[in-house]
């Protein structure tokens, strides 16, 4: 399963993903969802945004509310490695009820950087436990009835 982005806006969360199909093409899926992830899942996101705010200081600088919404990834050569990442998210001024959208380009995962490479990889894998039904609740496709 190869994750392509995941957007948390207003406890609304989706997840565009791809796996093989039976057929041996490649099936494109989006999950929309307003169950509660995981705190894992919302760590993870929240995580890698800290990384990415740090980009910005000077938003925080001036005090200029940055919200990231979106994280989408882009794979390289080697198996389910991320290679890219782009940013999307809100900048608001708190004069007035304006908010700008932006969005990064591709920024590129940095191996070296391994906070970066490893934030982006737990919130890789925390979006595939999300997929397979891992929600704050409970496992959704547990059956253990007794």
């Amino acid at each position: 399963m190869i994750i392509k982005s995941i957007q948390i806006k207003d406890n609304d969360i989706s997840i565009a993903y791809q796996k093989p199909s039976a057929t041996g093409l490649t099936d494109i899926f989006t999950l929309k969802s307003k169950d509660d992830p995981r705190p894992e899942l919302l760590k993870a996101f929240g995580h890698l945004q800290q990384i990415v705010k740090k980009n910005f200081e000077f938003f925080d600088e001036f005090n200029i509310p940055f919200i990231v919404s979106a994280f989408k990834f882009k794979y390289g050569e080697i198996e389910g490695l991320v290679n890219q990442v782009c940013v999307e998210g809100v900048v608001s001024d708190m004069n007035t009820p304006n908010e700008f959208k932006f969005k990064t380009g591709w920024l590129d995962v940095e191996y070296t950087d391994s906070t970066f490479a490893i934030s982006v990889q737990d919130l890789i894998d925390e979006c595939v436990r999300f997929i397979m039904g891992r929600r704050a609740q409970d496992n959704l496709f547990n059956d253990n009835e007794e």
